[in-house]
């Protein structure tokens, strides 16, 4: 007999999520020769002795004001936020990074700006409720 993985219904759908791109923007941390520009660094790193930690953008978007209902945590910028989740989100917590929130899919329409922070009701932020339909990390 063959089992098969099948999602909650509030889980986003894989197809639609991106890995932010973290390289040549101005607004990402520098590289470690201190620019931002995409280009070889100055500076020789040896990779068997230096340890370093990436943080990356994270945000949870809730499916109820108050950080209630369905959560999803993630780093990944959403074309789409999937069918369940269109215009459902109604709190959010950005972990880490600046992200931009869009009325439509594509990164299309109205969108707002949020940082780092505790937003327990999107109106409180300036957004509309339950009209999310994708967003991306615009920066560090």
């Amino acid at each position: 007999m063959h089992q098969v993985w099948v999602p909650a219904p509030w889980t986003m759908c894989e197809q639609n999520g991106s890995i932010p791109d973290l390289t040549g923007a101005s607004h990402w941390p520098a590289l470690p020769s201190g620019k931002t520009d995409g280009s070889e660094p100055t500076v020789e790193i040896d990779p068997h002795t230096v340890h370093a930690t990436v943080h990356l953008p994270e945000v949870l978007v809730y499916e109820q004001p108050d950080f209630g209902g369905a959560e999803a945590r993630t780093n990944l910028n959403w074309h789409f936020v999937g069918e369940w989740w269109n215009d459902r989100i109604s709190s959010i917590v950005v972990v880490a990074g600046y992200w931009r929130f869009y009325e439509l899919g594509r990164y299309e329409g109205r969108y707002w700006e949020l940082g780092p922070g505790y937003y327990r009701f999107v109106e409180d932020a300036g957004i509309p409720n339950n009209i999310i339909s994708s967003f991306q990390a615009i920066g560090w």
